[in-house]
């Protein structure tokens, strides 16, 4: 197949990405994809949700990439970390759930564009260039209705509520670490880390870890392999 013919203008700058998504096989696909694009470069890869903002704060990147069911921390939390942190750098979700409610989560989140994992390549191209030149893009299939439920405001919602910490340790303990393991992957005490956990399911009103697991599952902040 050969290259695209799409490219910068002489003497003009790339596109730059980092590809965020917890299976190397998907990473290096979409790699080899946007290779084939002489005005998009893959400059950084990440397969931790933990580990996005701090690389996209580092590297500087135009695009990222994300895919929302990410371990360690979700996309749609990497979205409300990063339009904090890194302005400069645009969002675009390749995911697939293609359910509304994510869609809206993502995009009031900060994402600038939505699409599936199915899209042929040249629409993922299409949509990197989008959101690099601060335009919002949905990809084929997804409902324009999220557009006036944005617009309309989102409920209320608990989740809302909860630090960035707290929302980190409640994904951890949704994948089924232990607090010990919790504090010593995000550099705190034990007792620290119980405390988030109690004023999180404070917030939540839920009382009991199985509970909090299925909360988890509903929003898609983990998922079963």
């Amino acid at each position: 197949m050969p290259k695209s013919t799409s490219g910068p203008a002489e003497g003009a700058k790339p596109i730059t990405l980092i590809l965020a998504d917890d299976h190397t096989l998907v990473r290096e696909g979409i790699a080899a994809l946007i290779e084939r694009e002489p005005d998009l470069r893959v400059v950084g890869q990440c397969g931790n949700g933990l580990y996005v903002v701090d690389e996209v704060v580092r590297v500087k990147p135009d695009v990222v990439v994300l895919d929302l069911s990410m371990p360690g921390l979700n996309g749609i939390d990497v979205c409300q970390q990063l339009a904090r942190k890194a302005k400069g750098t645009a969002v675009l979700i390749l995911t697939m759930h293609a359910d509304e409610e994510f869609v809206v989560r993502a995009l009031g989140s900060g994402a600038a564009g939505y699409i599936m994992k199915e899209a042929a390549a040249k629409e993922l191209a299409e949509a990197v260039r989008a959101v690099a030149r601060g335009d919002l893009y949905l990809g084929s299939g997804i409902s324009r209705n999220v557009l006036a439920r944005l617009a309309a405001g989102a409920k209320s919602d608990p989740y809302d509520t909860l630090t960035p910490r707290e929302r980190e340790v409640l994904q951890l303990i949704a994948e089924g670490m232990t607090n010990r393991a919790i504090a010593e992957l995000l550099g705190l005490s034990v007792k620290t880390v119980d405390t988030h956990r109690a004023h999180l399911m404070r917030k939540l009103g839920i009382h009991n870890q199985t509970t909090l697991v299925k909360y988890a599952l509903r929003r898609g902040l983990v998922r079963i392999e």
